[in-house]
C-alpha cells in the first residue's frame, strides 16, 4: 500500500476516535436535557459513541501487531528461499571440487576442471543480481606481458568481447587489478567509470562486477558478473561473487 494512502486512512481513523471522545460526553450531557424516547436514543449513541473510543485504537494495534508478524514471517521465509538458492547453486560447484582432489589422472582432472567454470558463471548469473544478469570468465594468457581473453560466458544472451591489452588505459587497468588480487563494483557506467573506462564503447549493461580468481600467488583471470540497470549490483552480490571465484581459483590451482 503507498505511504500516502496509509497516512490518509491513519488520519482518517484519528478523526473518528476523536469525534467519539467527544461526541460521548455530549451524548450523554444532551440526555439530561430531553425526555421520553429521546433520552434512550441519546443514551444508545452515547453507548456507541463511548464503545468505538475504546474500539478503534485497540483494533489498530492488533492489526499493527499482525502486520509486523506478517513482515517477521516473510522475511524469515525470503532468508530460508535464500539459504535454499545458495545451496543449489553452489552444491554442484561444489561437487565438482570434490572430484577434482579425488581424480588422479591429469587428463582426466584437466576435463573436470574445464567442467567447472561454466558451472560457477551459471551459478553467478542464477543467484546474483538481477533475472537477466550476465555472468564471463576472462583467462590471464600466459604470454609476456599477458592479456585477459573472454573465453566463457552464462546468464542473458550477448557474449564479453572485449581483450584487454597490455599498454592500453582499460587493459592496463584489468590486468593490474587482476595481479593485486583486487576487485571492483561499478555501480554505474556513465557516472562513475573505473579507471582506463572507454566510454565511447557502446555496451547492454550500466553496471557491473569485476572480481579478481587468485589462488596464493597465482593469478588465473577474471570473473565479471553485468546487468541491465544502474544499482542493480551490490556490494552483497560483490561478496557473494567473490565467493564464486574462490571456488573457482580453488578449481583452477588444482590444474598447476
Amino acid at each position: 500500500m503507498p505511504e500516502p494512502e496509509k497516512q490518509d486512512r491513519a488520519w482518517l481513523w484519528l478523526v473518528i476516535t476523536v469525534v467519539c471522545v467527544v461526541g460521548s460526553p455530549g451524548a450523554a450531557y444532551a440526555s439530561q436535557k430531553v425526555d421520553g424516547k429521546g433520552v434512550w436514543l441519546l443514551v444508545g449513541l452515547q453507548f456507541v459513541l463511548t464503545a468505538f473510543a475504546f474500539l478503534i485504537p485497540q483494533v489498530r494495534q492488533l492489526r499493527a501487531k499482525e502486520a509486523e508478524t506478517t513482515a517477521e514471517v516473510r522475511e524469515l521465509e525470503a532468508r530460508a528461499d535464500t539459504r535454499a538458492a545458495v545451496n543449489d547453486a553452489l552444491d554442484p560447484i561444489l561437487r565438482q571440487l570434490g572430484d577434482i582432489s579425488a581424480e588422479r589422472s591429469k587428463p582426466v582432472r584437466d576435463r573436470l576442471i574445464a567442467q567447472a567454470i561454466p558451472f560457477v558463471l551459471t551459478a553467478a548469473s542464477n543467484l546474483i543480481g538481477s533475472d537477466r544478469s550476465r555472468a564471463c570468465w576472462f583467462e590471464l594468457t600466459d604470454d609476456v606481458p599477458p592479456r585477459l581473453v573472454p573465453r566463457l560466458d552464462a546468464g542473458r544472451s550477448g557474449s564479453a568481447s572485449t581483450i584487454f591489452e597490455p599498454n592500453t588505459p582499460s587493459g592496463d587497468a584489468a590486468i593490474g587489478m587482476v595481479l593485486a588480487g583486487e576487485n571492483l563494483l561499478c555501480r554505474d557506467i556513465d557516472t562513475e567509470p573505473p579507471p582506463g573506462w572507454d566510454s565511447s564503447k557502446k555496451r547492454d549493461y550500466k553496471t557491473f562486477i569485476s572480481v579478481s580468481v587468485t589462488a596464493a600467488d597465482t593469478a588465473f583471470g577474471m570473473l565479471t558478473l553485468d546487468a541491465l540497470e544502474a544499482g542493480d549490483l551490490t556490494n552483497d552480490d560483490l561478496r557473494m561473487l567473490g565467493l564464486m571465484a574462490s571456488a573457482l581459483a580453488a578449481a583452477l590451482a588444482q590444474g598447476r
